[in-house]
Order: structure tokens, then sequence, then C-alpha cells
């Protein structure tokens, strides 16, 4: 009997068109079965995450409780800012990934089977550890701070995240565990669409001109697009924040670096590909452009952001 043990759920359930209601459900029964305490709390509309995160964590908590995400990458944004803007912005929480890309589950290693997850947590497995995550401040709200887990995109891969979202194809996709495959079919459309801008990055005393980016995009880790190895070299734990810019010469150039990048990451030696790591990282663009930050579309415009490192405690 675990009587001591006590957990919190919060969950987006339309994550991965249901594939986390379903998960939910599973985790319910195991709890049952393993007479775990437990409660819900269900996010019901975009941003309602952020507030019930932001609840849990002004609270002060026993050792014995365990607050669990299950959600998609959206999903944990919501809960990660919500918990930095908190009284307690080093709460812990557990995630399970239940989500279309799923692609910070993937670069920190998570189990996505909520049996595995209770286990590790029974078994004292997982230990909250300190966990890079990237922030920023929009011109527009410069009194906030902002928090992403993957990535802050602006460009090609914004644009195949917009592509994706408004598909029908999408929740058939979903409903078939295949759903990041959406991505792969609307990189070709992208390819083809987006247009070129102007960008300047500052770090580590040093400055940047590009006049024709087609991605510039700050990641946390590898990973975007449900898997896609952008950047294999960054890490969640490297305390170091990057930023990809991916040039456009010729749409057959283009081609051929994306291929590279699926295939065996010699993308790299490309000499349209850049990447810049540091502390802190300044991105200056000049028009408007589709944008993400951790697959969730925000408004089109020119920025001047400094992005930074940050952290948070997650079990891992």
């Amino acid at each position: 009997m675990n009587s001591n043990l006590k957990i919190h759920l919060l969950v987006n359930e339309t994550a991965g068109n249901g594939r986390a209601k379903k998960i939910l459900d599973r985790m319910v029964l195991l709890l049952i079965k393993e007479k775990i305490t437990f409660d819900v709390k269900k996010s019901a509309f975009a941003g309602e995450a952020i507030r019930l995160a932001q609840t849990y964590a002004d609270k002060q908590h026993l050792n014995n409780e365990v607050l669990i995400i299950i959600g998609g990458d959206g999903s944990l944004n919501e809960v990660l800012n919500g918990i930095k803007r908190s009284q307690n912005p080093l709460t812990p929480f557990a995630y399970l990934p239940a989500g279309t890309g799923n692609d910070f589950g993937r670069a920190a290693n998570l189990p996505s089977d909520p049996q595995e997850l209770l286990d590790n947590i029974k078994q004292h497995v997982f230990t909250p550890t300190l966990t890079d995550c990237g922030s920023f401040r929009l011109p527009e709200f410069s009194e906030q701070t902002y928090y992403f887990a993957n990535s802050f995109g602006i460009g090609f891969d914004a644009y195949v995240n917009h592509l994706s979202n408004i598909s029908n194809l999408k929740k058939l996709l979903n409903k078939l565990n295949e759903g990041k495959l959406i991505y792969g079919l609307h990189i070709l459309s992208a390819l083809y669409k987006q247009d070129t801008f102007h960008v300047d990055l500052e770090a580590n005393g040093k400055r940047w001109h590009y006049n024709d980016a087609f991605l510039v995009t700050t990641t946390n880790h590898p990973y975007l697009g449900g898997g896609i190895p952008l950047l294999p070299c960054a890490k969640i734990d490297s305390h170091k924040i990057d930023t990809v810019i991916v040039e456009k010469d010729s749409l057959k150039k283009l081609v051929k670096l994306f291929l590279d990048l699926l295939k065996d990451g010699s993308h790299l030696n490309d000499p349209q590909f850049h990447y810049i790591e540091a502390d802190k990282i300044t991105v200056i663009t000049n028009q408007k452009e589709f944008v993400q930050v951790d697959g969730e579309k925000i408004k089109r415009q020119p920025f001047k952001l400094e992005f930074a490192v940050d952290q948070f405690r997650l079990y891992r």
C-alpha cells in the first residue's frame, strides 16, 4: 500500500487528439489499483494550465507529493510558465508526453508509459533535477518573462507548425499514433513558400548579420517537428542556449540541406547552416514572420529578443 504517496495530475485531455485522455484513464486505473491518493485538474482552454500550475506552485507541498503533467509540448510550456511565475518557481513536476511531437520528452529521455513513470516514482528512481529551459521577453510585455522547454522558432519551422496545426489530416494521424508525420508532410510546401528575411544576432561580444535567413530557431535541445534532429549537439543540461540560422541560397540547395539533416546529420557542414551557442543571444528581425514557441503560434511581428538560459526542476 502506498498511503504516503500523493499524486496531483494536471491534464490537457485534448492533447494528441485525445491521446492524453487515454493516458489519463490508464493512470487513474493504476493509481486506484495501487491505492495511491490522487486528484485531477483539467485545463479546458488555452492558457488555463498556466493558472492551474501557478496556483499549485504557490502552495507548499510535502516531499511525498508529486505533480504529473499529461499533455503535449504546448501543455508543458504552459505549466512551465505557470510554475516559474509562482511564489515557488522551483516546484518540481513530472511530465508524461502525450502530444503530437513530444520533442521535449524525446530530448529528456522521459517515459511515455504511465506504468513506467509510476514505478519510477514509487521506487524513487526519479529525482527532481535542475533542467535547462529558455527565457525571453516580448517588447510589448517587457515586464513579463516567458519560458520555453523546446524552442522559439521564426520562419520555416514556425510555418511548418502553422500548416500542421490547421491541417485536418493531423487528427487522423494522431488517432493512428503517427501524428509526427504531419510535420514531414508540410516540409516540402514550406520549403517552397517560406520567404527569406534579414536577421541580426549578438552573442559573446560578437555580431552577425544574414540577409537571406529562412529559419531562425533558438533551441533548448536537438529536436523540432516531432523528432527532426536540427542541432544534435544541443543538450537540455548544457546551461547554454543555441540559435540556429539557415540561409536560403536556392531551393535546390535548401532541399539538399534538409535531406542531409534527415539522412545523416551532414547538414551541419552545409555553408547555409549556422549556429551560435551562448549564455545569452539577442535576435533581431526586420519583418513579420510566422513564429512558434514550443509549438504554439504567437503574433507575427518584427522582433528584438534577448534569449537566456534558465532552469526548472523536473523528475527525470
